[in-house]
């Protein structure tokens, strides 16, 4: 079994560097770009060497910001170009998966002892998987244990002495990631001549850059450009993750049609002007605002669905990925959403020079993946 959870226990000390001073780059493939940052370990801290950013629509021959799935070919491509405008240098790497890509559930199991839970997880794990297990490489990881009390759910009946019983469960995060895909990460890997760590789900590396020991219920609202991801984290574990169908592209594309302008110019005018102002042809607010409130509200549905179910208060979300950085968004959201809502700021637990420190926090949220 591939352990996909062991990079998520490494800290950088333990996990990724072997030698004094080693660099490492991590890569985050997203839908609408490839990002890259270079850190060297010294002295117990991170320090940024360098980063980088690369569209990817135009290896598919698509504007800039639009969804554009490559092939491994077309993919080494992009990445060697990368490498070369961002002077990579390390050969060693740590790649994280897209969240499309795996499947995460949580399940619920008696606390029997880890022998008969691993038996039971593949078993179980068939009822959320929609393809054969022979298709996927699986993992899992027990997190901390809940308790029910018979006689509390529905059939269940309180002995002649009208005492409970409690039946002491775990939930068991569980994940799949489709064999196919890992091949295409090898053949990358492989093409490009790194040497590769343990592969990791990005939700895992996106968790690990922006949280320190915050044990409180956190919303993460991942908006990147062909959907957005709601990631529910309590005590510092991934309790709950949904998909969004929409994200910074449809954003742009509703530009595009209102004010009857092209792709490529209205992407311009997104990340120029964002939600604040006003462009020749109406208030810009006006015309993202369908797309924006819809992501909002699914991401409130699924807040409050995890509130309901676990009786545990989320009352701060974080934003990250590139549709974040949308001018106006946090306190859009804010608004909507009624919570307190800050933006992921991921490279202050990266050391680099301080006149740097404006630009790194302003591009932060979509480098969250690349460095956790």
């Amino acid at each position: 079994m591939v352990n996909i959870f062991k990079s998520l226990m490494d800290s950088l000390g333990s996990g990724l560097f072997k030698k004094k001073d080693d660099s490492i780059v991590g890569i985050d493939i997203g839908s609408s770009s490839i990002k890259a940052i270079q850190i060297r370990k010294e002295k117990g801290q991170a320090v940024l060497e360098t980063y980088g950013e690369l569209a990817l629509g135009p290896y598919k021959n698509v504007e800039i910001g639009r969804s554009a799935i490559l092939l491994p070919e077309k993919m080494v491509e992009a990445l060697t170009d990368l490498f070369r405008e961002a002077n990579i240098t390390t050969k060693r790497a740590a790649i994280a998966i897209p969240f499309k890509s795996s499947l995460i559930s949580l399940i619920e199991l008696p606390a029997l002892d880890k022998t008969k839970i691993d038996e039971m997880v593949p078993i179980e794990a068939r009822k959320y998987i929609p393809v054969p297990m022979s298709e996927v490489i699986l993992d899992w990881s027990v997190i901390p244990r809940s308790e029910k009390e018979l006689g509390d759910e529905p059939g269940t009946f309180e002995e002649p002495n009208y005492t409970k019983k409690k039946v002491e469960n775990v939930e068991v995060l569980v994940v799949a990631i489709h064999k196919n895909i890992l091949e295409n990460y090898k053949v990358i890997v492989d093409k490009l001549g790194l040497s590769a760590g343990p592969f990791e789900i990005e939700t895992f590396s996106a968790i690990r850059s922006i949280f320190s020991h915050d044990l409180s219920a956190t919303a993460i609202i991942d908006i990147g450009s062909g959907a957005t991801r709601v990631i529910i984290v309590d005590y510092g574990v991934t309790k709950m993750a949904h998909t969004i169908n929409k994200g910074s592209q449809d954003i742009t594309l509703a530009l595009s049609k209102s004010l009857s302008m092209d792709f490529s110019k209205a992407e311009e005018v997104k990340r120029k002007v964002g939600a604040v102002g006003k462009v020749e042809g109406g208030d810009l607010l006006n015309i993202i605002n369908p797309t924006v409130e819809f992501i909002l509200f699914e991401a409130s549905r699924i807040i409050l669905g995890y509130q309901k179910k676990y009786a545990r208060s989320i009352n701060k979300v974080v934003l990250i990925g590139g549709g974040s950085m949308l001018r106006g968004l946090p306190e859009i959201a804010a608004k909507n959403l009624e919570l307190e809502v800050k933006l992921g700021d991921p490279f202050k637990k990266v050391e680099a020079p301080a006149f740097l420190e404006p630009i790194l926090k302003e591009a932060g949220p979509s480098f969250a993946v690349a460095i956790g």
